[in-house]
């Protein structure tokens, strides 16, 4: 069966007193909905993938090096033609490890939505990405291992502005893309888009 791999969402600061000072700041509604499209790719895909959501160590205080040692940990899993979706800050994790180590398994689909690849641009509250930084002019051999890249992004998005996704753009001149107008950082319910294109319809 085609297999899914979803890597969503960190944040990296650089010391335990920034966390919690950063935490002190957030809204927290346990009633909130929790209905995001991650959620969805179960219900949206399950009858012909099998869909995995990684869980990442020490996603509020991330480190690329604990994650690369759980990422591994994942290959003798997986199956040839793997379809990989990264979402915001995750996306840096997976290009970094894309450039700098060889994935033992063909990549047919990289979907990279709301994609960051450096601090350049991004609000103070956003910018410390710590071990996850990497030699962006790496990026193009990417197309050489992936049969099909996809970036999504939404022009409001004020956590990873459009200005990374143009940059993202011209190093992966090959990718299909799809860019929004309204969607934020793509915390959204659905996302038919992203679904369409997984199916190759």
């Amino acid at each position: 069966m085609q297999q899914v791999l979803y890597i969503w969402w960190w944040n990296a600061y650089p010391t335990r007193e920034a966390f919690i000072e950063e935490l002190m700041k957030r809204d927290y509604d346990p009633f909130e909905s929790k209905k995001k499209w991650k959620n969805n790719l179960w219900k949206d895909l399950w009858e012909d993938y099998q869909v995995a959501i990684l869980d990442m160590p020490n996603k509020n205080i991330a480190l690329y090096k604990e994650w690369k040692i759980q990422f591994e940990k994942t290959f003798e899993y997986l199956n040839d033609d793997q379809i990989i979706i990264a979402h915001s800050l995750w996306t840096i994790f997976i290009l970094k490890y894309l450039t700098e180590n060889n994935f033992p398994k063909r990549i047919k689909q990289l979907h990279l939505v709301s994609a960051l690849i450096d601090d350049q641009d991004l609000p103070p509250e956003e910018s410390y990405i710590w071990d996850f930084a990497f030699n962006t002019t790496k990026i193009p051999e990417i197309q050489n291992i992936c049969e099909n890249i996809f970036l999504y992004h939404s022009k409001d998005d004020t956590c990873v502005p459009i200005s990374q996704w143009e940059r993202l753009h011209k190093l992966l001149p090959t990718a299909k893309f799809e860019v929004f107008e309204d969607r934020w950082h793509m915390n959204i319910p659905e996302f038919p888009e992203l679904i369409k294109n997984i199916r190759g319809n």
